[in-house]
């Protein structure tokens, strides 16, 4: 995606977030089910795989993602291109939750500071 539109994506999403409060609170049935997933550490075949298998999030198809989105896999700003473009579709049904590797410093220390660099050349 061209560098245009992710910061687009960036700036859009960095708008959503700040008006979402800190701590989201969450319920479920047995007539409604959500989805958990968590540590991706970069890796787009595990995020397609969950989507196959589960489908895409929507109204009816919920999901929390909890952290750890970036670092180690090659393909760490893919996942956060789609989890954002998700987020911006269905703020209600898809929640991200900050893991560790979401900071500054475990991005510079496993490679998602280096990997953004590459992709999209300061």
């Amino acid at each position: 995606l061209h560098a245009r539109y992710v910061l687009q994506l960036l700036c859009e999403t960095r708008r959503v977030l700040k008006e979402m409060p800190n701590i989201t609170h969450l319920s479920t049935s047995y007539s409604r089910e959500i989805t958990v997933c968590g540590d991706l550490h970069g890796n787009l075949d595990d995020l397609l795989l969950i989507f196959y298998k589960n489908g895409l999030p929507s109204e009816q198809n919920r999901y929390v993602f909890n952290g750890d989105f970036v670092d180690r896999g090659k393909n760490s700003m893919e996942i956060l291109i789609i989890l954002f473009a998700f987020l911006l579709i269905y703020p209600n049904d898809l929640h991200l939750n900050r893991g560790n590797h979401e900071d500054y410093i475990m991005n510079l220390r496993y490679g998602f500071t280096k990997e953004v660099s590459k992709k999209y050349k300061v």
